[in-house]
């Protein structure tokens, strides 16, 4: 899919990639010199490192793009998937080491709070879901973008206070009794989108704000330890 820059709210004239493969449904948007987004969607698979770097050069034989061209490579960087972080934050630093592009991370939540709708202006984005306790990240709407406020982290989902919030972003796997909290005190729970060009978008904002990430401190963001990490402690004996 194309769509005209304008539409985006991105910064005209730079050649940016932006690769958004948090969640299952995984995709890469690029933006041309001309200010033009293209979009492509990864092939629904189980594993993202299947596709991903097959519709990097998909997007960018459409678009007429050579890898050399590409100025900035944006990332969402959870928390979500293991996989799926891993390999997109993997191949965004191998990019930019291989090309001399820069780099933008963007958090997740930022990414999924571009779906919600005005006039909503403060909300939760929900994440990792497990049982009871989330990854929770406060954003509000500052003019056409979001911002998070406070500092996003692992809660108990029982204590999260919904007095201003306007609207709850979450997924299927967002714990009960905050659902059943949702509905009672008539705050609307929506279901999250991650789009590659709502990530390109945000990383625009950032690299006009002179926002940018150093490949070696580049690394996805977990809300829990993964449970490869466990296990291998486990087995080694390492608390």
């Amino acid at each position: 899919m194309t769509a005209p820059a304008a539409t985006m709210g991105v910064v005209p004239h730079l050649t940016m990639l932006a690769i958004e493969t948090s969640q299952r449904r995984g995709e890469v948007a690029l933006r041309e010199a001309s200010g033009r987004v293209h979009e492509e969607a990864l092939a629904t698979r189980d594993r993202h490192d299947d596709d991903l770097l097959p519709a990097i050069d998909r997007v960018c034989a459409r678009a007429g793009v050579r890898a050399l061209d590409l100025e900035a490579v944006a990332v969402s960087v959870g928390p979500g998937g293991f996989t799926g972080l891993r390999i997109a934050v993997a191949t965004a630093k191998g990019l930019a080491e291989a090309i001399g592009a820069r780099l933008v991370a963007v958090p997740s939540a930022l990414v999924a709070a571009a779906s919600i709708a005005p006039p909503a202006a403060r909300a939760h984005v929900i994440l990792a879901s497990k049982g009871e306790s989330c990854w929770l990240t406060t954003v509000v709407r500052t003019g056409a973008r979001w911002t998070i406020e406070g500092e996003p982290g692992l809660v108990d989902a029982g204590a999260i206070a919904l007095d201003g919030i306007d609207v709850v972003c979450g997924d299927r796997f967002t714990p009960e009794a905050l659902r059943a909290r949702c509905d009672a005190g008539a705050v609307p729970l929506v279901e999250p989108v991650f789009g590659a060009a709502a990530c390109l978008a945000e990383a625009s904002a950032r690299w006009s704000a002179g926002v940018v990430t150093d490949a070696l401190r580049l690394s996805p963001v977990y809300a829990r330890e993964p449970e490869a990490v466990t296990l291998w402690r486990l087995r080694h004996g390492i608390q």
